[in-house]
């Protein structure tokens, strides 16, 4: 009997998480994009891809976390160097689903112990949600930001703080410092982690607990206490020394830029540079830059997003989960319900055409309410019997999976050619030596994949006339085109002088609807 007990708790222990590795890992594999790929607003691809394979900087805010472990998938020996970058977006995102699977079962919520059905139901709310599958299918930054993201959340105390878990501040604090590395919107996390844990309640608890683990009491942590609040400067410490260790993955952009590599946004090799490229400045007048009438009507689109990605079953249970889950502790809600309100406002107030891709943080935590709701529900019906609860489990499972069968063909990119076909016949119809002028973030980036990357024609100069009024971009023109004559006056705006100080070639004009796909005068 105790034999056959042991071997049906194994089995729900490795289980679930097997299951999740089969279906969301496999779901990514067959809708991967092949290659290079513009599918699901992916137009930045060719950027990160590029700059990711030549050892150059994308555009702001550089993005080093990203390049590093982007370029170690590039090295891969199978596949085209787009498909490897699409991998790489690929695995962060099925190891984030993988993460907030064991967040979401270890926390200290009783209908949630040994309860891998529940967090099924988390991961596959969150992974199959139609823009975080999208995501995780192209080359793009947002299935590692869901990773760091995760990780920050599972590395909190969110549940009970013992003593000996204050280990993992410096850890937390690294992991928070790459993950800014890869997307500084992760800032918006950062009163979690300079709090939780380290500014608490009730002392009284937090001594006793150190007492039952053992802890003389010369290496307890230090405090300052004021009315019941206990501040723990230890932890902060830790978490702020390993942020520094981690942010300095940033020193990674100077140093590419000293080998003056084709791709390479900002030239940091300056203070000035440097800075202005780690802030966003050139994307500084996006934040909060929508009118109040334009905030107003994105509420509803915004409301219709969430419905998208996860259903009316879904939205129902996060709603459960954040009404019937009390016995949590109360920063679990703080975190969470701050992340969302956070990301929230910053997408709605974000001036550009894509600025819903911040919802993801969103996304996220409604996954974790929507896990602690199915644990809600399957609790309630499994009071007098155990099976009702376990087949809500399974078919809370299945509703995701039916769910995400309908989206398929809305994030499905596996057979997606569509920018390397239009790259070819750029490249097809170009006359020899041409000065190409674009004015598109798919156009110029298809051209730096093809030339940079694959190394094919050349000859071709490819000048966006968006940048040129920048000096770090005519630098990186002298860089990437020796033969092209660059203006050297500062103040270039407008194309016509690049064509007066290059009389010699073709003028001609491209972007992705233009019809023909490249127009000479």
């Amino acid at each position: 009997m105790k034999a056959a007990m042991l071997r049906a708790h194994r089995l729900s222990r490795w289980l679930p998480p097997l299951v999740l590795t089969l279906t969301l890992g496999g779901t990514y594999l067959t809708t991967l994009a092949p290659g290079f790929t513009w599918a699901n607003n992916g137009g930045d691809g060719g950027d990160l891809v590029t700059a990711a394979a030549v050892g150059g900087i994308p555009h702001p805010s550089g993005y080093p976390t990203y390049l590093l472990l982007a370029r170690l998938f590039q090295f891969l020996p199978f596949g085209s160097i787009p498909f490897r970058t699409n991998l790489f977006s690929a695995v962060c995102t099925f190891l984030a689903a993988f993460v907030i699977y064991y967040l979401v079962t270890g926390l200290p919520y009783a209908p949630l112990k040994g309860n891998g059905l529940a967090g099924l139901v988390s991961a596959y709310a969150f992974g199959l949600a139609p823009m975080v599958w999208g995501q995780a299918v192209i080359s793009e930054v947002y299935g590692l930001h869901a990773l760091f993201l995760a990780l920050t959340l599972y590395l909190l105390p969110l549940g009970v703080d013992p003593p000996a878990a204050r280990r993992l501040d410096w850890l937390r604090g690294l992991v928070f410092g790459l993950g800014l590395g890869n997307h500084v919107t992760l800032v918006f996390l950062l009163p979690a982690l300079l709090m939780v844990g380290v500014i608490q309640k009730d002392t009284v608890v937090a001594r006793k607990v150190g007492h039952r683990a053992g802890l003389p009491s010369t290496n307890r942590p230090r405090m300052l206490e004021w009315r019941g609040w206990s501040f723990y400067w230890k932890p902060l410490a830790a978490r702020l020394a390993g942020m520094a260790i981690g942010l300095l993955v940033y020193l990674i952009l100077p140093l590419r830029a000293l080998s003056n590599p084709p791709v390479n946004w900002g030239n940091p090799v300056t203070l000035e540079n440097f800075l202005w490229l780690v802030s966003g400045q050139m994307y500084a007048g996006y934040a909060f830059g929508v009118s109040e009438a334009q905030a107003l009507a994105r509420i509803p689109v915004w409301a219709g997003l969430f419905s998208a990605q996860f259903g009316f079953l879904g939205l129902l249970l996060g709603l459960l989960g954040l009404i019937y889950c009390r016995p949590l502790p109360l920063r679990v809600y703080l975190v969470t319900g701050w992340m969302a309100l956070a990301y929230t406002v910053f997408s709605i107030g974000y001036h550009s055409y894509d600025a819903e891709i911040y919802l993801i943080a969103v996304f996220l935590a409604l996954s974790i309410w929507i896990g602690l709701g199915a644990a809600g529900l399957m609790d309630f019906l499994s009071r007098r019997a155990r099976w009702p609860g376990i087949v809500a489990g399974i078919l809370l499972c299945a509703y995701f999976l039916g769910f995400a069968a309908l989206n398929l063909p809305k994030v499905d990119a596996s057979q997606d050619h569509a920018a390397e076909t239009y790259g070819r016949a750029i490249l097809e119809t170009a006359p020899p030596q041409a000065l190409l002028f674009t004015s598109e973030d798919e156009t110029t980036f298809t051209l730096w994949y093809f030339q940079f990357v694959l190394h094919e024609r050349n000859d071709l100069a490819v000048v966006d006339t968006r940048l040129i009024s920048f000096a770090w971009y005519r630098h990186m023109l002298r860089t990437g085109y020796p033969a092209l004559s660059v203006p050297e006056h500062e103040g270039v705006t407008v194309a016509y002088e690049f064509v007066a100080a290059n009389e010699s070639r073709p003028v001609c004009e491209s972007s992705r609807s233009g019809i023909p796909v490249v127009n000479c005068h």
